[in-house]
């Protein structure tokens, strides 16, 4: 006598597609960097040799994709930063901690914004400021997460998670020291041995690619969402109750009778 056996059903509520998120700006802008790079070249807008990420963006065609690729990750970024700040929020983490990232982050796609609508031959210093800005706040983000998800751990990440942003986050502080060393070499005088630039340059793709890796491990947490809400609270009277890291919200509508005059 054979036995049937049945499977549990599951469950259809999957993953959010918004895991898919850190993956589409990480990797999406990477091979942006390369596609200007790549057009620049061709067109003798830069030099073959390690241009700078800013230098393949200078010249139309390439100039237009480089700030529509940096306007487009800047956009996704902060999505992807608020989904990030609403989870560790619902994972109960460090609440002043995640309010001063979030912070962060926001400037980091502000400056990200300004490298790409400031070209650096006719508005240097918007540009540099908006450079500062997305590299050295984006060292200070990815640390300042890095914090979170070690406190995160084992409940609401895992320990893999943290290991690999531990070493992208170190990586990419060495590649920052170089960038600044180096470059700051370069700003000051106006002769300089190429080694010095080749650095300069190596830091600066190192560093950028770096913290775009650090967006995509993002993922990890993202996909554990099953749904994400918006509510719009036009009467005022949501009654919002938080149960087992579940949103849920009753909506009271209240009814008001107008006389209408003759």
């Amino acid at each position: 006598m054979r036995r049937l056996l049945q499977r549990k059903p599951k469950s259809k509520m999957g993953t959010h597609p918004c895991c898919v998120l850190p993956v589409v700006v990480g990797f999406g802008t990477i091979i942006m960097f390369f596609v200007c790079y790549i057009i620049a070249v061709n067109n003798n807008h830069t030099v073959k040799n390690f241009p700078f990420i800013s230098d393949t963006g200078v010249h139309p065609p390439e100039r237009g994709i480089f700030t529509l690729s940096l306007n487009l990750a800047s956009f996704g970024g902060l999505v992807m930063m608020y989904l990030r700040y609403c989870y560790i929020d619902q994972r109960e983490g460090p609440a002043l901690l995640n309010k001063i990232t979030l912070g962060v982050g926001i400037l980091v796609c502000l400056g990200l914004m300004m490298v790409g609508a400031f070209q650096w031959t006719t508005m240097l210093t918007p540009h540099m400021v908006g450079a500062v800005m997305a590299f050295t706040l984006g060292i200070v983000y990815i640390w300042m997460d890095t914090i979170i998800t070690y406190k995160l751990q084992p409940l609401s990440t895992s320990i893999w998670a943290f290991r690999v942003r531990l070493l992208v986050a170190s990586l990419a502080t060495v590649s920052g020291g170089v960038l600044f060393v180096f470059g700051g070499i370069i700003f000051a005088n106006d002769t300089y041995m190429y080694e010095v630039r080749l650095a300069a340059v190596g830091g600066e793709w190192a560093l950028g690619i770096g913290l775009l890796l650090y967006i995509v491990t993002l993922c990890v947490e993202l996909k554990k969402v099953k749904r994400v809400d918006v509510l719009l609270d036009i009467s005022g009277s949501f009654n919002i109750t938080n149960n087992l890291h579940e949103l849920g919200a009753t909506r009271v509508i209240a009814n008001h009778v107008h006389d209408i005059p003759e």
